[in-house]
């Protein structure tokens, strides 16, 4: 894709273990191996920009719709869209 920034495939592949895991903090967020590839580039963007893997997860999990009808969707407009936390929700526990 045009303008998006090549991924080293160290980074890549770190980025895509943490978007597997998304999966075990919320069923509804399970990716397979090449969603989770194809989205590498988007944590891989975060990161570069200062956000640690915990921002990154709290990101895409903390707040998710009661339903989500496409996981890779859900987190790929949340990765977009640049929402990086500052701690949790209240009444969440951290």
């Amino acid at each position: 894709m045009a303008g998006r920034r090549a991924s080293s495939g160290v980074g890549a592949a770190a980025a895509a273990r943490l978007l597997l895991t998304l999966g075990d903090y919320d069923r509804r967020l399970t990716l397979d191996g090449v969603e989770a590839l194809r989205l590498a580039p988007l944590v891989e963007e975060w990161w570069r920009r200062g956000a640690s893997s915990a921002e990154v997860r709290a990101a895409v999990t903390w707040g998710a719709p009661e339903r989500v009808r496409s996981a890779s969707g859900h987190i790929e407009a949340r990765l977009r869209g640049g929402l990086r936390p500052s701690g949790p929700p209240s009444g969440v526990p951290s």
